[in-house]
């Protein structure tokens, strides 16, 4: 995920399908919350200050882990990235810090957070389409040779897609003239996989299957589980479809390396969570 906050322009595609993935995030929560006896005032608060502060973070991560480059290396450092997982990851301590402040099960809060988020997500996939950002592999027959082998990971996937072509300035264009796959002058980059659609289709069924999941009557905590792992799943997947990150470890990029962690974690914390069979009251 790419700031693009960063010019005069605010009311871009990108800008207006971010507020409507806020605004649909906020109200599906709302629902949650109000269904649970839960203050839907303790929403509208979350909702902004996790957003700020999770941008935050999701930046902090981006600066701290020097080996999550673009693939182009230095050309392609153009702009702030926001890493999604560090997003999440400070939003969800900015939660549990409110939790206890207030007084409300973290885990329960988790819960009511947790599909709206994947709602929200969704929606906002289509803005990254549109902008051009976390965008896909080449699609090409012909696998390409040296350091733009690694934008084009499942050659012999070609025939799934037409690709789409981004015009000049875009990030697939910068990085396609950064590589040295097209001229400085092309009038496009060279087709790519939508990967933010498929993505966003992903999404779309994991709501349809978890959507009436009777998560009030189980567990606190436990559709949050479920929900990470699920996820994890899906962008480890996805990522062999995307071009934007560098592989940093045998044929994985550092967000694949992440996925694996939220999934260990997503098997691991059911048992954390208790102690001598009984539920920890978090």
């Amino acid at each position: 995920m790419y700031s693009h906050f960063d010019s005069l322009t605010w009311a871009t595609p990108f800008g207006l399908i971010f507020l409507a993935a806020i605004v649909t995030a906020w109200w599906l929560a709302r629902r949650n919350a109000v269904a649970i006896d839960i203050d839907g005032s303790h929403v509208d608060l979350l909702i902004p200050v996790t957003i700020i502060v999770g941008i935050a973070g999701g930046i902090l991560l981006s600066l701290a882990m020097p080996l999550d480059r673009m693939i182009a290396g230095e050309l392609m450092q153009t702009g702030v990235r926001v890493r999604l997982f560090g997003m999440l990851g400070t939003a969800a301590a900015t939660m549990f810090v409110y939790s206890r402040l207030v007084k409300l099960s973290f885990r329960r809060l988790l819960d009511v957070f947790a599909l709206p988020t994947v709602a929200g997500l969704m929606i906002h996939r289509v803005g990254c389409f549109l902008a051009g950002c976390c965008w896909g592999d080449l699609v090409a027959d012909e696998p390409a040779s040296g350091i733009a082998s690694q934008v084009q990971t499942l050659p012999f996937l070609a025939g799934l897609s037409n690709g789409v072509q981004y015009p000049p300035g875009s990030l697939p264009y910068e990085q396609h003239v950064a590589l040295g796959l097209i001229e400085p002058n092309a009038l496009a980059s060279l087709p790519v996989y939508p990967v933010q659609l498929y993505e966003g289709v992903l999404l779309f069924v994991l709501l349809m299957v978890l959507w009436r999941f009777p998560w009030k009557r189980f567990e606190k905590g436990l559709l949050t589980i479920l929900v990470i792992c699920a996820y994890a799943l899906i962008r480890f997947f996805i990522e062999y479809f995307r071009a934007d990150g560098s592989i940093v470890l045998g044929n994985l990029t550092v967000t694949q390396i992440q996925c694996l962690f939220l999934l260990a974690s997503g098997v691991l914390l059911p048992r954390l969570l208790r102690r001598d069979g009984r539920p920890r009251p978090i």
